[in-house]
């Protein structure tokens, strides 16, 4: 993380991480975590957690203090709020429980929509996160969440779908557990069929911070980041050449090599996620403040003189 394209501290950057992209136009945009306050490794405003808003029952409020932690994040060189956390408090025990709104997915819902809406108004994006059902601390990053369809669209997608329908965020995080199976960084029924299907959504989507390499059970000629792709989860994050546990670096590659008859991953596909991401940095902002008088300037964030 702490991408030397940001500011001090920040969780990272996507899109033009390399000096060929950015030779091309494409800009580099530097996230920062979070629910509770922009985190840098200099300096950082500690706001209202999540269950703290969520007890206030006030949306308008909530949406204003959104906007004002956007234009925090403006002044200190971020382009995406790694914020809200919108899961459910399911476990008393869930150490993120701060983060958080609620037990209830409706006020999770509308708050949610409430902190996109006000962060997004200023220019600059959110992302909310985890992207689904991430509920406990026992083993969350390799926990697998088993739940019936009833619940997970009434309980634990419902928050998502209605903040998702109110203020369409121009990012969404996934989570680090499976749903029923299936880890959510690959999962083609949450993200494609549901998210970009059902909800009609159609931003850009990033994992949580590393992800587990894994093959895919129905595609011999899919692992890793090829899986991730098929499944439309956009980029890998914190955006790093090498990562944890990755079992094969070139299997975008090898997956395309091995053919789209033998279930390999396709042109198209890599196209598609190429265009989720591209449509994200334009609708982003991210040129026009780089360009601004008072923009942050320098490998590190330093700002000029106005």
């Amino acid at each position: 993380m702490d991408s030397p394209l940001g500011a001090a501290g920040n969780a990272g950057a996507l899109g033009g991480v390399t000096e060929r992209l950015r030779e091309r136009g494409v800009p580099a945009a530097i996230t920062t975590d979070g629910p509770s306050g922009i985190r840098l490794s200099a300096y950082a405003s500690l706001l209202p957690c999540g269950t703290a808003l969520a007890s206030t029952w006030d949306i308008p409020a909530v949406q204003e203090f959104a906007a004002l932690h956007g234009e925090e994040m403006i002044a200190k060189g971020s382009d995406m709020l790694l914020s809200p956390g919108m899961n459910i408090h399911r476990d008393p025990l869930c150490g993120r429980n701060f983060e958080y709104f609620a037990e209830d997915p409706l006020l999770t819902g509308k708050l949610g929509a409430a902190v996109v809406a006000g962060v997004q108004s200023v220019g600059v994006s959110a992302c909310p996160k985890h992207y689904a059902a991430n509920n406990q601390e026992t083993n969350r990053i390799f926990s697998d969440s088993r739940v019936s369809e009833r619940a997970l669209r009434e309980i634990y997608l419902r928050g998502f779908e209605i903040m998702v329908r109110e203020s369409n965020p121009q990012n969404i995080m996934t989570s680090y557990n499976k749903i029923n199976g299936v880890w959510g960084h690959y999962h083609y029924d949450l993200v494609t069929t549901v998210l970009r299907g059902e909800w009609c959504w159609d931003g850009s989507i990033v994992t949580d911070w590393w992800m587990r390499m894994a093959p895919d059970p129905d595609f011999p000629a899919l692992r890793d980041s090829a899986y991730r792709v098929r499944g439309q989860v956009d980029v890998l994050m914190p955006g790093s050449m090498h990562h944890g546990g990755t079992e094969r670096e070139d299997s975008i590659m090898e997956s395309y090599l091995a053919g789209a008859d033998n279930g390999g991953i396709t042109l198209g596909e890599m196209q598609r996620t190429a265009h989720n991401v591209l449509r994200y940095l334009q609708r982003s902002g991210i040129v026009e403040r780089r360009s601004a008088p008072d923009a942050w300037d320098g490998p590190r964030g330093e700002r000029r003189a106005i």
